[in-house]
């Protein structure tokens, strides 16, 4: 008889982790995914390219929308949008905007002047 160890016992224990890899990827992507859907306290709703590196976005938190310019060097709010319920998830209302504080309605034309004048 041959007192030399097998190699069979350490190969199947290769084979197991190799074929468990794919199993644990799977289960690690469900959770993750799990956790994307649930409540997150900002959310993205939409944004508008302006050049290379100038945005305007729409966020949401806490039930309120808000008007965003994005540059390479600054974030600014523009305007609070008013929240209309009965718009789908994701699109923003059609109402006029307002400023943050609170004064008259600005027409949206008159947002990109005074971004392409702040720069």
């Amino acid at each position: 008889m041959n007192a030399s160890p097998s190699v069979w016992p350490a190969l199947l224990a290769f084979i197991a982790v190799i074929a468990l890899i794919p199993v644990v990827l799977w289960v690690l992507k469900r959770l993750q995914s799990g956790a994307a859907t649930g409540h997150r306290p900002i959310s993205l709703l939409g944004g508008l390219s302006l050049g290379p590196r100038e945005r305007l976005v729409v966020v949401q938190t806490q039930g309120r929308r808000w008007l965003i310019g994005v540059t390479a060097h600054s974030i600014s709010t523009i305007a609070e949008l008013d929240a209309d319920t009965s718009t789908e998830p994701g699109s923003v209302a059609a109402s006029p905007l307002q400023s943050p504080a609170g004064d008259a309605a600005i027409r949206f034309g008159e947002l990109l002047g005074k971004l392409k004048r702040h720069d």
